[in-house]
């Protein structure tokens, strides 16, 4: 939102995916990966680079298309250039034959202020119509308000982040004091403490662009309809370097064992307005054979309102009463300062605990 145009970040490996989480994506994981062992995937298998659900059909002859980094780096343009962003959220989780959603409202405007308020609903076996209501010409999930299982909201002020989750009677919350670590971060070598709050999750939807782009290998950009919408599909897959780093797979392995990790990704942003419409993480099958890929998990942008005014007021937050905040301002430095230091050597002797 009126940003300065800056470079990619470079990211600390072992925080490069705790901003997807913190800012909105890959909330639903972290519940939906304690479910089971990943079953045999039936819902939706898609190949790679097959469209994802039949709703959205690719384009006929379509004119010259932008490369990936042009389309990624003027959606990114598009919200530098933006003084607020109001609009719905809608995240689906599926894993192991089980479907999570949550769905809320989200507001950045400039200056790192960000309010996310999400309702998650409880979990519920996949069916066969799941497929199409994933489509991108499908609308939004309806639930009751009685349904809600857990909630979580996120306020940031552009100076202290607050974060909030409620499930049933218990509350939980944290505060992260931004300034203080961007302080910290800049005095670390190798970490860019610009990047601070796109590693807290406020940087907004700009951060999730730029962290794909800086960790993703993307193929030729293909245009789909989704109604009387043209869509740009921008489709990629973790780079070497983070598959090596990150999530530490050993040389030439592509599929992640882990079921809640993802191996794709596909961005979708409107042709005209060049504003976000969904970003979709997609799970490879465990068997490295079989070419099939499924949605892991889809966030869906809906109602999008830009430079509209925004009440001030949304950006302030006060814990609830007998609900003392948890200051992990402290923490997140260690963990700065932490992901520069060099890996020990492989095979290197650890003295024993104690020994001098």
């Amino acid at each position: 939102m009126n940003y300065k145009a800056q470079n990619r970040p470079n990211l600390p490996n072992h925080l490069s995916l705790r901003g997807f989480r913190a800012a909105g994506v890959g909330l639903l994981l972290s519940a939906a990966a304690v479910l089971a062992d990943e079953k045999p995937g039936v819902q939706d298998p898609a190949a790679p680079a097959a469209a994802a659900v039949p709703a959205a059909q690719e384009a006929a002859a379509a004119p010259a298309l932008p490369s990936a980094e042009d389309v990624l780096n003027q959606a990114r343009t598009r919200l530098e250039g933006l003084d607020s962003l109001t609009c719905e959220l809608q995240q689906t989780a599926s894993m192991a034959g089980i479907r999570l959603v949550a769905k809320g409202t989200y507001t950045e405007a400039s200056g790192n202020r960000v309010y996310l308020a999400y309702q998650i609903f409880p979990m519920s076996p996949m069916k066969a119509a799941d497929g199409q209501a994933m489509g991108l010409e499908a609308p939004a999930l309806e639930f009751k308000p009685e349904e809600t299982r857990g909630e979580l909201l996120q306020v940031s002020d552009g100076n202290v982040v607050y974060t909030q989750w409620k499930n049933g009677e218990s509350v939980r919350v944290n505060r992260r004091n931004l300034r203080d670590i961007q302080d910290a971060a800049a005095a670390v070598p190798g970490y860019e403490a610009n990047s601070v709050a796109m590693d807290l999750g406020v940087g907004g939807m700009r951060s999730l662009l730029s962290r794909l782009q800086a960790s993703m290998t993307f193929v030729p950009v293909k245009q789909v309809k989704a109604g009387d919408r043209s869509l740009l599909e921008v489709a990629g897959r973790w780079s070497d370097r983070v598959r090596k780093e990150v999530f530490q797979l050993p040389e030439g392995t592509f599929v992640d064992s882990r079921p809640h990790v993802p191996e794709y990704v596909r961005v979708y942003v409107d042709q005209e307005t060049m504003l976000l419409r969904r970003i979709q993480f997609l799970k490879h099958s465990l068997d490295a054979t079989q070419k099939m890929a499924r949605p892991l998990l889809t966030l869906d942008l809906r109602n999008l309102k830009v430079n509209e005014p925004v009440d001030t007021a949304l950006f302030s937050y006060t814990p609830p009463e007998k609900t003392p905040a948890e200051d992990q301002t402290e923490a997140v430095i260690k963990a700065i300062k932490a992901s520069i230091e060099p890996a020990p050597a492989a095979g290197a002797a650890t003295k024993p605990a104690g020994q001098q």
